[in-house]
């Protein structure tokens, strides 16, 4: 008992800064999202889609970043700082190219690739419309998944969550005054919100250079003086994070398709999920923070060659994980009629009670999720991220299987079913991330 409380205590406090730190693009997509259910159906509707899209190739930045966050906190454990300092800017580096390529990838062929997915000509053209001004954020959010990186493999990760704090508060500001019009600016719907989450981008980004600059406990890593980048280090930290790239590309994307299936049974019914999704994604919050330092907390365990604790360190974050989720999604799920209708009822209220049931449903999902993300983590931390991405894949997988069923039979099964498919998702994670924890195979694995 007394171990159990120990390793709470050690996850709460990593995690309760990282729950809104960690979790920037899914903050400003909340955002986005519930300026323009309040503007008009259509682009409340457009968001949807387009918001999982961009956190697609967001993801792409993420995955390169927290496989370069687990060999970071791995060297930090073994107080190898020199390293640290190494891997920050291949980081740095890595992003800054990948984020070149995809915005150029988008600028002149967004549309195009956006065609292959959306059938809707309205939807397409909101879409590619917020699209067009939001990419603009690309190559400042991709380098500044860096610093969030180097301040979470080291386990200081309150200026993670005081930096998205000016990057909501930033968001919130500008889309208010581009999407509606405000100040004398032109009213932009959907591609205020673009443009907004591009220049909060900018701002949060600035904030954060100025923070590393007058930080004086950085001093041990002697980050003034910029190393000559050798590929080696690069290639390392690439053949850690490609297959925690791919996973999140594969699970983020797994999203996307849900929502370009869902959009081919009508515009209400892409509406509802995205009012789920809005929902879905605030409940994660406590989720994203959890499962962000369970990586650390695992990666850094072994670093100290205490291998033996890192069972006992996922089953009791677990449990934690499980209790808070449980406390705060029931309420809020079996009561949505109560308490969500004051921020999300209205002159919507249609939509609203649309997605009463569906509110419960997401209760159960919710409470396997908080189970399966810790111990999907904490495959990652221990460095098997091949089995990793395994894992992801056949979840994945199966889950579409499930969505295209639902999907394509709208009488007999429908957006309930496609919803519940959230269950075999997580399911599969959790069975098969308990069966790679339990091998033990993880303790061969050398950085």
């Amino acid at each position: 008992m007394k171990e159990f409380w120990f390793n709470a205590k050690k996850l709460l406090i990593l995690s309760l800064p990282i729950m809104l730190g960690s979790a920037g693009q899914n903050i400003i997509a909340l955002t986005d999202s519930m300026f323009l259910y309040r503007y008009n159906e259509h682009d409340f509707a457009a968001v949807g889609v387009i918001g999982v899209f961009y956190l697609v190739i967001s993801a792409i930045s993420f995955g390169f970043s927290k496989g370069g966050q687990i060999l970071i906190a791995r060297k930090y454990g073994e107080r190898a700082y020199d390293f640290v300092k190494k891997y920050f800017y291949a980081i740095v580096f890595f992003e800054l190219i990948l984020s070149l390529i995809c915005f150029f990838s988008l600028k002149f062929f967004g549309k195009q690739i956006l065609s292959l997915f959306i059938e809707s000509p309205i939807i397409l053209e909101k879409s590619n419309a917020f699209l067009q001004y939001r990419i603009y954020g690309l190559p400042i959010s991709f380098v500044g998944l860096s610093i969030v990186a180097l301040y979470m493999g080291i386990s200081r990760p309150m200026m993670i969550f005081i930096d998205t704090l000016v990057l909501g508060i930033s968001n919130f500001v500008l889309c208010y005054i581009f999407v509606f019009g405000k100040f004398g600016i032109h009213e932009m719907g959907i591609a205020g919100a673009g443009l907004a989450s591009a220049l909060a981008e900018y701002i949060a980004f600035f904030v954060f250079f100025a923070y590393i600059l007058l930080d004086r406990k950085l001093d041990i890593f002697k980050l003034r003086s910029i190393p000559q980048i050798e590929l080696e280090w690069v290639n390392h930290i690439y053949k850690i994070s490609v297959p925690i790239l791919i996973q999140s590309v594969v699970g983020i994307g797994a999203w996307f398709l849900f929502f370009s299936f869902v959009e081919k049974l009508g515009e209400r019914q892409l509406a509802i999920s995205n009012l789920l999704r809005v929902v879905y994604l605030v409940l994660s919050i406590p989720l994203w923070g959890f499962s962000t330092a369970i990586n650390t907390i695992v990666s850094k365990t072994i670093g100290r060659k205490k291998e033996q604790r890192v069972l006992n360190v996922v089953y009791h974050s677990s449990i934690v994980s499980f209790v808070i989720t449980f406390i705060i999604s029931f309420p809020v799920l079996i009561f949505s009629e109560h308490l969500l209708y004051p921020f999300l009822g209205g002159e919507e209220a249609k939509i609203f009670h649309e997605s009463i049931f569906y509110f419960k449903l997401l209760l159960p999902i919710m409470l396997v999720y908080s189970v399966a993300t810790i111990f999907f983590n904490g495959v990652s931390g221990t460095g098997e991220t091949m089995k990793g991405l395994q894992i992801q894949i056949i979840s994945t997988v199966s889950y579409l299987i499930v969505v295209y069923i639902s999907v394509k039979n709208p009488q007999s099964l429908g957006l309930g079913w496609a919803w519940g498919a959230e269950l075999v998702f997580w399911g599969f994670q959790w069975i098969l991330s308990w069966w790679v924890l339990k091998s033990g195979k993880w303790l061969h694995i050398k950085f």
